[in-house]
């Protein structure tokens, strides 16, 4: 599942990989790169408290799901390194906010992905949350291995990670990373983004895209979506004679990110009489709504008129009108999946991409009102206590993923998000 994307959950993996021991598999793999973790709140309690209620709930989801009065006897400023295998807890962001009563519970509640968390530090930037953004990114930066690798997934609890890296999760960090350094003009997490970039280059194939990771052979779309757009924004803040790290220079980046684009238009992109879409990967025929939702803000970013034409059939072939949602009220939005035998559920995280990507290709004159309202409805349904559901029904399949009505850390994230650019989008 994981090797095509992140909108689902990946049980088989977070349920066996994520447990004391899993850990062995990494025995050959370079070391991390430790370091200490300054707290942010609440984990210090003695930190300011974001002012927003979305922000302080995606704050919470920090760390193990542990009572408050366990947390009133931690010290301030525990390093959580994680430096070697397993055995520490993390501050990383919880994924999905479960109730304690749902059979899941065991299973998912500590489980953290790291796409998620590199959203999340995207999210906290965005509302000038500081503190938060540094947590996640410190932490991020004592887990990445020395080669520049990072597992796609952690144990909050146990501080187990999956064994597996992938391209897709990578790439999130590094923009998390590169984000901080444009908002702050900060060196602090260049060792992080220098290290992600040579770790991706590695992973090229013979077409000049990049693999799901280094022990696959698969291609995804989003994945090199996301590389390209990371390599592209990196060579733009180096400048044409700047370099980072160990003599990563604008050249090598500009180079690699035009070779990575243009091999995206080449192989991914699939055009359907006035309309154009992009596949899930080389060989995959299926077809996903944020693929989609990034695939059109990607071209746009490139001047490509093509991203008019995604966009489109985004609004087109993923929307489900307003329906009533038992315990939660009017919801619309974007399914997951188009296609036949695609799950028929309203997908929070897609939903708000593509309200965000129709919202930019708006100024290609697309009307993007249908999608600001359904994300303006996932809005609503978030709580101080619970946080804005990431679907509204559930639907679980070893094809299409599982999708639940429990909140989710990237919903939530999306909203804060959205929010921004959309601010920055109408006032500009």
């Amino acid at each position: 599942m994981f090797r095509i994307r992140r909108g689902c959950i990946v049980p088989l993996v977070l349920g066996v990989a994520l447990v004391p021991g899993a850990d062995a598999a990494h025995a050959q793999k370079a070391k991390r790169r430790g370091g200490a973790v300054r707290e942010a709140w609440p984990a210090n309690a003695e930190r300011k408290a974001p002012s927003t209620p979305l922000v302080r709930w995606l704050a919470r989801q920090v760390g193990p799901t542990t009572t408050a009065a366990k947390r009133k006897t931690r010290k301030a400023n525990v390093a959580f390194a994680a430096q070697s295998a397993g055995g520490n807890p993390l501050l990383l962001i919880r994924s999905f906010d479960i109730p304690t009563s749902d059979a899941a519970y065991g299973r998912l509640a500590d489980a953290s992905y790291t796409y998620d968390n590199a959203l999340a530090t995207f999210a906290f930037l965005s509302v000038a949350a500081k503190s938060q953004a540094e947590q996640l990114l410190d932490q991020l930066k004592a887990l990445q291995r020395t080669d520049g690798s990072i597992e796609y997934a952690f144990n909050v609890k146990t501080g187990t990670s999956a064994a597996q890296v992938r391209a897709g999760a990578l790439a999130w960090v590094g923009y998390a990373a590169l984000a901080y350094k444009k908002v702050y003009d900060s060196t602090k997490y260049d060792t992080v983004i220098a290290g992600v970039a040579r770790y991706l280059l590695t992973l090229r194939n013979a077409a000049g895209l990049i693999k799901g990771g280094p022990d696959v052979s698969w291609v995804s779309t989003q994945h090199n979506l996301l590389a390209a757009g990371f390599l592209r924004d990196l060579a733009a803040k180096l400048g044409t004679r700047g370099t980072l790290g160990t003599g990563l220079s604008y050249t090598e980046v500009n180079n690699a990110a035009n070779t990575l684009g243009n091999a995206i238009l080449a192989n991914l992109i699939v055009q359907e009489g006035p309309l154009a879409y992009f596949r899930q990967g080389v060989g995959d025929p299926k077809i996903p709504a944020d693929v989609q939702a990034l695939g059109a803000m990607y071209l746009q970013d490139r001047g490509d008129g093509r991203a008019a034409q995604v966009a489109a059939y985004l609004q087109q072939r993923f929307y489900v009108a307003p329906r009533s949602v038992p315990g939660i009220g009017i919801l619309s939005g974007f399914r997951p999946y188009s296609g036949t035998g695609a799950p028929d559920v309203i997908w929070s995280e897609g939903t708000i991409q593509a309200s965000l990507a129709l919202d930019r290709t708006s100024l290609l004159g697309l009307s993007a009102v249908a999608a600001n309202t359904a994300a303006t409805q996932i809005a609503a349904t978030f709580r101080s206590s619970t946080g804005p559901v990431g679907a509204d029904r559930d639907s679980s399949s070893e094809e299409w993923g599982e999708y639940h009505t429990w909140g989710t850390s990237a919903a939530g994230s999306w909203l804060l998000i959205r929010a921004a650019a959309r601010q920055l989008l109408f006032d500009s």
